[in-house]
């Protein structure tokens, strides 16, 4: 039995659909023509921005179908999990065929997410003190920021003084969260609240009994509340972001490291946690210049709901 899980939100679980006996059959030949489609659903090739991407398919029971039974042509067995829509097709797309199926029952705003492709940016997989990556003067002008957004260098914002938190908890734990066994099981929230629970979709307000359940900031918000996370600074704590997609799905950032550099990270749903927004820049500002949540790449995710803190070292969530 094969589950397709179209992977577009970053907090929210994503539109799943499993195929039928034919549409296995379908796939298992789709694949044989052009195995180079496939991708594993994690690798260090491939680093994902927010937004779509991709297709991930999933063997979730071993029976007596085609993609069970069947083998390649090298005689290798067929993968049990892989991706497909961030490599090119030779031929006809699978994402594009799997993307058809009736049970997907996209939205026409998701459906114009997918419409825009995969967007692959610059891997920070290796990255993991970004304070050491630091060679030469943080870029930025504003020129490439998103509309909208604050030019680097403006960097007050109602409700909080990230920069003034010098006591807070930092920690540049990418790779923590990209361990094999844990980075497809980690979502968003998890990173930001430095807790490795394995649950894919932890969702704010779920532990404090006050799950948010309109992607809103101020529904997202009172969700956090109810976690406990609070608006001003907290001595040795955790200062984090949350950026909203309206009405669809959540993100949010983790400051890593504390003056001079500033960085951000974040964890774009089950994909690798890394220090660069969409557009490959580097997330940290120095002598007001340089990139943050507030005036970074972030595709859709256009509401900024501001700057949350929590006096612990790891917030659990649920």
């Amino acid at each position: 039995m094969l589950q397709v899980e179209l992977d577009i939100f970053s907090g929210m679980p994503n539109p799943e659909w499993t195929l039928s006996a034919d549409e296995e059959r379908e796939l298992l030949e789709r694949v044989r023509t052009d195995p180079a489609q496939l991708s594993p659903v994690t690798t260090e090739e491939e680093q994902f921005s927010l937004g779509y991407r991709g297709l991930i398919v999933r063997q979730t029971k071993q029976d007596d179908g085609a993609w069970s039974t069947a083998r390649l042509a090298s005689d290798r067995a067929l993968p049990t999990a892989f991706r497909v829509g961030s490599r090119a097709a030779a031929q006809d797309s699978i994402a594009g065929w799997l993307l058809e199926n009736e049970q997907a029952g996209l939205e026409d705003e998701v459906r114009a997410a997918v419409g825009e492709g995969v967007a692959l940016v610059q891997s920070s997989w290796q990255v993991t003190d970004p304070a050491q990556a630091v060679d030469e003067k943080p870029e930025g002008d504003g020129a490439d920021a998103p509309d909208g957004t604050p030019p680097p260098g403006e960097l007050t914002v109602e409700g909080g003084t990230w920069w003034a938190c010098g006591s807070n908890y930092f920690t540049a734990n990418a790779a923590y969260f990209n361990e094999p066994a844990h980075v497809g099981l980690n979502n968003c929230y998890c990173f930001a609240s430095n807790h490795r629970p394995d649950i894919r979709y932890a969702l704010p307000g779920r532990r404090g009994g006050r799950p948010a359940t309109v992607m809103s900031c101020a529904d997202v918000t009172a969700g956090l509340y109810a976690d406990g996370w609070q608006d001003g600074c907290q001595p040795n704590g955790l200062t984090i972001v949350l950026v909203i997609w309206p009405g669809r799905d959540y993100h949010f950032y983790r400051l890593v490291t504390g003056t001079p550099n500033w960085w951000w990270g974040h964890k774009p749903g089950g994909t690798p946690a890394k220090y660069t927004d969409d557009c490959g820049h580097s997330l940290y500002q120095q002598n007001g210049q340089g990139y943050a949540p507030n005036n970074c790449c972030r595709g859709n995710y256009t509401n900024f709901c501001g700057y949350f803190y929590q006096n612990n070292s790891t917030a659990l969530v649920a």
